[in-house]
């Protein structure tokens, strides 16, 4: 039956015999706190529930429309915003249990990502000095597509053989990401020019919208202003603060959508996996070739280490026959617990080693930076360890979700009744559940994951221990107990396991089956079957698959409860009006029960909104600060990205003091910590940490070298390449040549096909004028060629770096280049089953010739460096 509370309010305050007999026996004389009392109208819930009845006073729809269109409608949109992947519903369906229903966990994972990745983009930064944005072409814009790659391979996970302890997974993934020097067996372009083209693919093949995305956000922020001027309008309405206490509760959610865009995933991951496996296996390949690993050592022979550079070279390159599919699944923004990624142990290393004692400008030395971050010092733990640091994250992540429940806890309990009830008991349920469920995963990962406590005062413990024989014997003994238990444990698992088959087929059978003895025997195979496999999981599946997710679900369908709830008038009932949870309450008064006229009103919500509102605003601003600070390595136009990196500098330069600050604080939190991390073995030393700063004190003088100085060579003859207007496009009614979208790639030709390419002369370099002219005419093709016959040339051949080339391209083995041609160089395109890519960075020519380097458009000249590659050309 629907309960009314308006009108047991009236019968119960009524000047009637009826209404005297029952505030009599049900009318409240016990404690009461926020209100005056009052026998006339304050009940207790036992009154209530004879009065009223059990049932619920629901909302009128107005109400319930009204917080549909003020609160649902703008949380829906801003989980539409999600970064979910396509085509794949049992995955989107895991992904938002684990957001929703523990949302601290995915809070942390999300935000250490961002600090991550924002250690990158401070790398970057760090390389040149302030008033520097190098060219593409040079070793800062390498750098920078080798920061971008580590951040996107920091979103998979890897192989179990590199996750455990293997220092030569780090060191092959150090080689890859940036050596410039090892040459590869599998392709005649360079490793900078791989690590290029695959930079360039995964930009263009990363998930847009990050704008429309955050301002499809701030419709929750005009939601959340429009909830706080109702309420505050009309100050002392239950209903309305009731919903405001609703959009505190939610206020982390954004949030989190927000950090998950700044931590964006790609729009095919599993293409991304493989094209970054690919240029792995590339190194690995080469690595072990033993002419190109000498080769690659020997240029490190300068160095003091050099014999121990060499002997970790070929540890590297034996380990690293077996890390073939390195990268396993796509585990961004949180998807998979416990994954650590592969960014923090290399950033870690390589500015323990290098980069945090330079600072500023501190590629300003190539040859030395380079030789630190491929060969420097690996962590003993590998691509698996603990950093102090993180608890940053974790804690922030505990303030944000519990800013938001704190909030809306304050403007619940503190309006009458005042007390634990059901709204704000089920948010104390919520955040709860969501902080236990952190705490059980951080225990289990330290419990069962790789990373290994080795405290060296626990190791010298233990060394005298074993030293006593009484002590040894009691040890053996407690083997043999621990093994004995085990042994029952099993076998007392065994037979549960039989007892639960038994008892699934003797209810499977009480169906009609035709054939009874065929349905046991497929139902008794499917059981097995699952228990051979739940058998095989290793410790931490288990825990993922029966404990995580199922809590997960659970706090998910509560959330979605409490939100209903509070939408239609569910918590309306006799129950949740007068708090009894907490042993307070207990009564109900029906004249405040819509309407509270109290001085303590104000406080209460103010303190409530106040907080919130704080913890949200301060968040979403840390969000979108660090995307805009990180976004120069993702823009693909790198113009654009240059101009966002400049933009970054001034912005940190004029924050600078806010920053000392803020390290000061992390100085005065994380010291202390840190040193008791070193006593107790969760990390072997601390942490070297780069400062920003705008200053730099590294300017070391780095001799020119004879082959980088020689610009022009006298022995070669310009091939200039002027566009025909006269005549159509070539093949302009074909489609033999045509690229289309989804040939090698994911992501459609940067220049439309049927388009007329610019072609123009006008840009000659200047340093040609002193090129001799061609006297002689031996050869049959003409000096000034149409794209036609120059797009006709050895289709055989490949294209240099310069070329739009998928990645997939690469990875066929080379062919050598035919001789043919006036100029003793090949003009060849880079076959692709009768496919043309276009180009992919603005001005470069469309089609390339092997060895050859370009001055201006359409000349190219032969110019190569054994060292630095291809002059002007490099990647």
């Amino acid at each position: 039956m629907r309960a009314n509370f308006d009108k047991c309010g009236e019968i119960f305050s009524a000047n009637t015999t009826e209404g005297e007999a029952l505030r009599a026996q049900w009318g409240w004389r016990g404690a009461i706190v926020g209100i005056d009392p009052n026998n006339r109208t304050q009940i207790s819930r036992e009154g209530c529930l004879h009065v009223c009845g059990p049932g619920t006073d629901y909302y009128p729809w107005k109400d319930v429309s009204s917080t549909i269109t003020t609160w649902i409608l703008p949380v829906v949109g801003t989980l539409l915003q999600a970064p979910f992947e396509s085509n794949t519903t049992r995955r989107t369906l895991l992904a938002i249990t684990r957001w929703v229903g523990s949302p601290i966990a995915s809070l942390s994972y999300v935000l250490w990502n961002i600090k991550v990745s924002a250690k990158a983009a401070l790398m970057v930064d760090m390389a040149v000095k302030y008033d520097e944005t190098p060219d593409r072409k040079t070793d800062f814009g390498s750098m920078r597509d080798s920061m971008y790659l580590l951040l996107v391979m920091n979103q998979y996970t890897l192989k179990p053989t590199a996750i455990l302890r293997e220092k030569e997974a780090e060191g092959l993934l150090r080689i890859v990401l940036f050596s410039k020097d090892l040459v590869l067996t599998d392709t005649n372009k360079t490793l900078r020019q791989m690590r290029r083209i695959l930079a360039r693919e995964v930009r263009e093949m990363r998930r847009r919208g990050a704008v429309p995305a955050f301002i499809s956000i701030m419709w929750f922020l005009f939601a959340f202003a429009l909830s706080i001027q109702d309420a505050f309008g009309d100050l002392g309405a239950n209903t309305t603060a009731h919903d405001l206490a609703l959009g505190c509760l939610l206020a982390w959610f954004p949030v989190l959508i927000m950090g998950s865009i700044v931590d964006r995933n790609p729009i095919a991951a599993e293409a991304i996996r493989k094209k970054l496996n690919a240029l792995v296996d590339h190194v690995r390949h080469a690595l072990r070739d033993e002419q190109h690993r000498n080769d690659f050592v020997n240029t490190f022979r300068d160095q003091a280490e050099f014999e121990q550079l060499k002997i970790w070279v070929e540890d590297v390159a034996d380990k690293g026959e077996h890390l073939y599919d390195f990268f396993v699944d796509f585990a961004g923004q949180a998807r998979i617990r416990w994954h650590y990624g592969a960014a923090h142990p290399i950033l870690s290393d390589i500015e323990n080693c290098y980069i945090a004692g330079k600072g500023r400008n501190w590629l300003a030395n190539e040859q030395e930076a380079r030789a630190s971050l491929v060969l420097g010092p690996v962590n003993a733990e590998g691509l698996v360890w603990f950093d102090v640091r993180e608890f940053w994250q974790v804690v922030s992540a505990i303030i944000i979700v519990g800013g938001s429940c704190g909030g809306a806890f304050i403007l619940s309990y503190f309006t009458p009744t005042v007390g634990l009830g059901c709204r704000s008991g089920g948010y104390t349920i919520f955040f709860s559940v969501a902080l236990g469920l952190l705490v059980v995963e951080m225990t289990v990962w330290l419990v069962l994951s790789p990373y290994e406590v080795e405290a060296p005062w626990l190791a010298r413990t233990s060394t005298r221990l074993h030293s006593n024989a009484t002590f040894n014997r009691w040890e053996n003994d407690a083997h043999d107990k621990w093994g004995y238990l085990k042994r029952r444990a099993s076998s007392l698992l065994i037979a549960t396991e039989g007892l639960f088959i038994q008892g699934i087929v003797r209810v499977a059978l009480i169906f009609p089956w035709r054939d009874k003895n065929g349905a046991k025997e497929r139902v008794e195979g499917a059981l097995e079957g699952m228990m051979r496999s739940t058998r095989a999981m290793s410790p931490q599946r288990k825990w993922d698959i029966f404990f995580f997710r199922p809590v997960e679900l659970f706090n998910t369908i509560w959330l979605v409860y409490i939100v209903l709830a509070q939408v239609f008038g569910w918590y309306k009932t006799c129950d949740c009006v007068t708090s009894t949870w907490a042993g307070g309450g207990g009564y109900l008064d029906f004249k405040v029960q819509d309407i509270l006229d109290s001085k303590w009103v104000l406080w209460y919500w103010t303190s409530g909104t106040v907080l919130t509102a704080l913890v949200m605003g301060l968040s979403m601003f840390y969000v979108t600060v660090e995307w805009c600070q990180q976004s120069f390595l993702s823009t693909e136009d790198y113009q654009d990205a240059m101009y966002g990196l400049r933009m970054t500098r001034r912005y940190r330069n004029w924050t600078f003091f806010v920053r000392r600050a803020s390290r000061a604080l992390i100085h005065l939190t994380l010291d202390p910590l840190e040193k008791l991390a070193v006593i107790v073995g969760l990390i072997k030393r601390p942490q070297m940490t780069l400062l920003w700063t705008k200053q730099h004190t590294w300017n070391p003088v780095v001799p020119q070298t004879s082959s980088s100085a020689q610009i022009i060579r006298t022995n070669v003859s310009p091939f200039i390449e002027l566009t025909d207007y006269s005549t159509t496009a070539p093949h302009m009614g074909s489609h033999e040549h045509e690229t289309p979208a989804m040939a090698h790639s994911l992501f459609p030709p940067a220049i439309p096909t049927h388009r007329l390419r610019n072609e123009s002369d006008a840009s000659l370099n200047p340093a040609l004028s002193h090129i001799p002219t061609r006297t002689s005419d031996d050869s049959s093709r003409s000096l000034l060629q149409r794209p036609s016959e120059t797009y006709r040339g050895d289709t055989e051949g490949r294209a240099s770096g310069e070329g739009r080339v998928s990645f997939e391209d690469t990875l066929s083995p080379a062919s050598p280049p035919d001789q043919g041609g006036w100029l003793g160089v090949n003009p060849a395109l880079h076959t692709r089953q009768g496919y043309r890519r276009a180009s992919s960075d603005p001005g470069s020519p469309p089609v390339d010739v092997v060895g050859t380097v370009h001055r201006g458009l359409g000349i190219r000249l032969s110019d190569e460096d054994l060292e630095r590659g291809r002059l002007h050309d490099e990647v």
